[in-house]
């Protein structure tokens, strides 16, 4: 069954700037438990930066001697430093089918959603997992729990 993506999209969109600082998005992914944030410029998408993104930043400077350096790296590095530049998005007319084909295919987890040039949501994987359940039988939800 395949839906529109403008009707399970996230809408109400958390967005950084290409120049916040890293520390911004690790407290939004803690704070507002999700795990992807559009970066944005004048309301188009340049980029994606996920909580994977964060970690493996995190583990990286993990290995450095010294406490200070690594507070520093992540209140001084900026989000273009590590987020994914010019996404694969996804038109506003698309269907979720279209979406997952796209997460397959190039092996991603979120695709924003534009219209034209401008952002207008975000479909994740676990979007399209929310769907994939609510489709179940109910028999079959019994043996998901």
């Amino acid at each position: 069954m395949s839906y529109k993506v403008v009707d399970v999209m996230t809408k109400k969109l958390i967005t950084l700037h290409p120049k916040d600082k890293v520390q911004r998005a690790k407290e939004i992914f803690k704070d507002c438990d999700i795990h992807h944030i559009p970066v944005v410029v004048m309301n188009k998408v340049v980029g994606i930066i996920s909580q994977g993104d964060i970690l493996l930043l995190e583990g990286l400077i993990e290995n450095s001697f010294d406490r200070f350096i690594q507070d520093k790296k992540l209140k001084l590095d900026t989000v273009d430093q590590v987020m994914t530049p010019d996404p694969i998005c996804a038109d506003i007319g698309s269907t979720t089918k279209e979406v997952l084909h796209i997460m397959l295919k190039c092996r991603i987890n979120a695709v924003p959603i534009v219209e034209g040039y401008d952002i207008r949501g975000l479909v994740t994987s676990r979007d399209l997992l929310h769907i994939l359940y609510e489709n179940l039988e109910p028999d079959e939800k019994q043996l998901s729990r």
